[in-house]
């Protein structure tokens, strides 16, 4: 029972790791419809490459903010996501959730070359609350961007200074 247990709690995959994996295959597909629901960017593996398997490295905390003008979009993604209706959001009272994840990846180039990159995406979510009742949104993929790279060339690290 406790070896049971334990293996479903090592095996558990984490909300980001979802949205994550969903977002990749979705953007491997090019299936806007499943974007259009997981995401405010997209990776479009055309131009951009695909990323083939994933781990994530590292998470921040995250960061909790009041709903804003530029952040209506996302709340209402990821309200809807959710809960699968349509939500208003003057009705609530609505908080946004914002976290960084870093990403070690296969990537498989435009031109079919597999190699590894870090990235650093976005997740943002909205929890809302209306009449005593809370609704928990979903993670939402709003930005990626490459991982700044974390070693110095030798070169640049041994050019004399003046």
């Amino acid at each position: 029972m406790v070896v049971g247990t334990l293996c479903l709690i090592a095996c558990t995959v984490s909300p980001e790791e979802q949205v994550l994996t969903r977002f990749f295959e979705a953007s491997r597909a090019l299936d806007g419809t499943l974007l259009h629901r997981l995401a405010t960017v997209a990776l479009n593996p055309r131009t951009d490459g695909s990323i083939q398997t994933f781990t994530i490295s590292k998470r921040s905390a995250a960061e909790r903010g009041p709903l804003s003008e530029s952040h209506r979009d996302v709340a209402l993604r990821s309200l809807i996501a959710a809960s699968g209706r349509s939500v208003d959001l003057a009705a609530m009272s609505v908080e946004i959730f914002t976290r960084q994840v870093t990403v070690e990846a296969d990537l498989r180039t435009p031109d079919g070359v597999v190699r590894p990159a870090s990235l650093v995406v976005t997740l943002e979510k909205a929890i809302a609350t209306q009449g005593g009742s809370v609704v928990e949104g979903q993670w939402i993929v709003t930005r990626l961007q490459r991982a700044p790279d974390a070693r110095t060339s030798r070169a640049a690290s041994s050019a004399p200074r003046s």
